[in-house]
């Protein structure tokens, strides 16, 4: 069974991210059956954030690093996982360049009712991997976009939303 709830350990998560690496990228060869365990037993929540922490530590895309260590039918798949995601961020994204902090115009208002939209039915689905995405494209984190447009109980519902910065 593979979860799908908005729960991420961090720990886990670098730990996949690791022994990712050292199935593909470090090694000679690829230890398929590591990447099989982690594409099919973990959330796609998860996999957004284990894609995040591989860049992060090895400064090199997850997808790219697949690319190179997979091929046919399984590598399509695997990528399939990773570019699911990567779509629905520059999708949500589209939404978010509204935020005025995101042009670098601060305080210019912003769509407001697509906000909420957004935050509310992706918080526990890939909100960590949108977060990522934004983070990538306008340089600063969505929580604080949101933080800079927003105020009162609002801006708190909000932000509970969004969880914690990893940036």
């Amino acid at each position: 069974m593979r979860p799908e709830g908005p729960e991420v350990n961090r720990s886990v998560v670098e730990h996949d991210a690791k022994a990712l690496y050292k199935a593909g990228e470090k090694k000679f060869g690829t230890d398929k059956k590591t990447f099989i365990h982690i594409f099919s037993e973990r959330s796609r929540t998860h996999l957004a954030a284990v894609s995040t922490t591989y860049h992060d530590i090895y400064d090199r895309r997850l997808e790219k690093a697949i690319k190179s260590e997979t091929s046919g039918h399984f590598g399509y798949g695997l990528l399939t996982i990773i570019r699911s995601l990567k779509q629905v961020a520059a999708e949500i994204l589209q939404v978010f360049s509204f935020v005025g902090t995101a042009q670098g115009h601060e305080g210019q208002g912003m769509d407001d009712s697509s906000l909420i939209r957004v935050i509310v039915t992706r918080a526990e689905i890939d909100m960590q991997y949108i977060k990522t995405e934004y983070h990538e494209k306008y340089g600063k984190t969505l929580n604080d976009a949101v933080h800079s447009e927003t105020s009162g109980h609002y801006r708190s519902f909000l932000l509970a939303l969004l969880g914690l910065n990893l940036h």
